[in-house]
């Protein structure tokens, strides 16, 4: 990479005097940026990708001006009477605009949001928000967006809100989890399973555990992923986590494309020292927090004791009402515990010695992590020692005194599997390690959690367990 750093240096020194410096710094970030993915320039990339990627060469969202495209809902915090409603359109729509109502035939309704837009990677586009307020809990609501000066979306799409809390100690919730996505065609078997679970609506909600588009930088990659997973995300509140193939140009796509319930807003004035991409909501009976560990390509600095986002996570984890929110799940994109490679085992040490030790202090249930290819599961540890007298055979554990720890890298990428798993340790689960593209179901009430994981392939759950209350 320093060969390529130095002639694209001497094409930056072709640029007026005054663009000459914001060049050389872009390119700096960018070739960082692929080292550490590992990239490389000249078979990973065409020269029109990487025009784009350095801003040279414009890149579009949308083949017409004003057609809204990659709609998708994410939950606002723990009100259940909002919901918030994203999409792009080529053109600047002056009044993006939702309707909406509780009849697909009688959209009676209508809010209207604000416009918002990067040039990062020669972008060009427009997105869109739009809040729903004063909405009634758990109940479904049909909706387009668009302009009414323009266009309206074709599809009419429906969302089932959040409930109230506390819920009945016997009411039941479904998520759907999975990581490390991506557009190519290895994501469409877990695509046909989302898009039947969102037509019919029998998942709540799905967390995507980082590693979403993979665009890696080129912005058309956003594009192309956010289009294939509109009909899913359009009517199951799509919650996401980074990873590190969203840390291009500061995470600006991520943060910009996607409305997360964050302690302080993510667009304006914010640098890799301050963004916040992590926060915590409620869902029925879960309490669930999302970390990032992806700043400084991994290191995580805010992480650290004295960190904003060590002390946001000990102080939001202290403050969870247990008798309502009985389960709590965290979700970030690096492992703490896994067996694919020795690389993958010594990495995670690093960020157990951030997050274990307040994972179990607070009694964090459930770690759900990506990032490997795979999919494979722990025992409940803690330190690497398994707790409560489990073994590998278990698959009911009742009270534990520490999390179980999942990797879930299996929405399907154009990176392909990982199946390089070393001898395994007593906390892990032999039988559940495989490389297979797949997804995770937890359902729960209050007392009782069932775990599945099923091969996208073959729609067959090939792994689950109970965890007891």
């Amino acid at each position: 990479m320093t060969e390529v750093q130095a002639a694209l240096d001497v094409l930056c020194l072709m640029l007026p005097r005054d663009a000459r410096k914001a060049c050389r710094t872009l390119v700096a970030d960018v070739v960082h940026e692929l080292e550490s993915l590992d990239k490389k320039l000249v078979e990973d990339y065409s020269p029109q990708q990487f025009c784009g990627i350095l801003g040279f060469c414009e890149t579009y969202c949308c083949a017409t001006p004003y057609g809204p495209q990659e709609i998708h809902i994410s939950l606002e915090a723990d009100d259940p009477t909002k919901m918030n409603i994203m999409w792009v359109t080529q053109s600047l729509c002056d009044t993006p605009t939702v309707r909406y109502g509780t009849s697909e035939s009688s959209l009676t309704l209508s809010a209207t949001g604000t416009s918002r837009t990067y040039h990062q990677g020669g972008w060009n586009g427009h997105i869109y928000l739009v809040q729903l307020e004063n909405l009634k809990p758990e109940s479904f609501y049909y909706y387009q967006v668009g302009d009414p000066e323009w266009k309206w979306s074709q599809v009419i799409y429906s969302f089932q809100t959040a409930p109230l809390t506390p819920v009945p100690a016997n009411q039941e919730f479904t998520f759907i989890t999975y990581g490390d996505m991506g557009s190519s065609n290895a994501a469409d078997p877990d695509l046909y399973w989302l898009n039947e679970a969102a037509r019919t609506h029998s998942a709540d909600l799905i967390l995507h555990i980082g590693d979403i588009s993979y665009a890696d930088g080129y912005q058309p990659g956003w594009d192309l992923f956010m289009q294939k997973i509109e009909p899913v995300a359009a009517r199951i509140p799509y919650m996401t986590t980074a990873g590190n193939h969203e840390e291009f140009f500061d995470f600006t796509a991520y943060r910009y494309r996607f409305q997360m319930p964050v302690p302080e807003q993510n667009l304006v004035n914010v640098g890799r020292e301050n963004m916040t991409l992590y926060y915590s909501f409620n869902y029925g009976n879960a309490h669930i927090v999302a970390i990032s560990a992806e700043a400084f390509w991994g290191l995580a600095p805010n992480l650290h004791p004295g960190g904003a986002q060590h002390e946001w996570l000990i102080n939001d984890l202290s403050s969870v009402d247990r008798e309502t929110y009985p389960w709590v799940i965290a979700y970030l994109h690096r492992p703490l515990y896994c067996t694919n490679s020795n690389k993958c085992v010594t990495q995670t040490a690093y960020y157990r010695s951030l997050l274990e030790d307040i994972f179990n202090d607070y009694g964090v249930d459930l770690v759900l992590t990506a990032h490997q290819h795979d999919y494979e599961r722990t025992l409940p540890v803690y330190q690497s020692m398994v707790v409560d007298g489990y073994n590998q055979s278990s698959t009911r554990f009742q009270n534990v005194s520490a999390p179980i720890y999942s990797v879930i890298g299996t929405g399907g990428n154009h990176e392909g599997l990982q199946d390089n798993f070393v001898s395994p340790p007593s906390w892990s689960v032999p039988q559940s390690r495989m490389a297979v593209w797949g997804y995770t179901t937890i359902q729960m009430n209050s007392t009782a959690l069932t775990w599945n994981f099923l091969n996208a392939a073959t729609h067959e759950v090939v792994d689950s367990f109970d965890l007891l209350k």
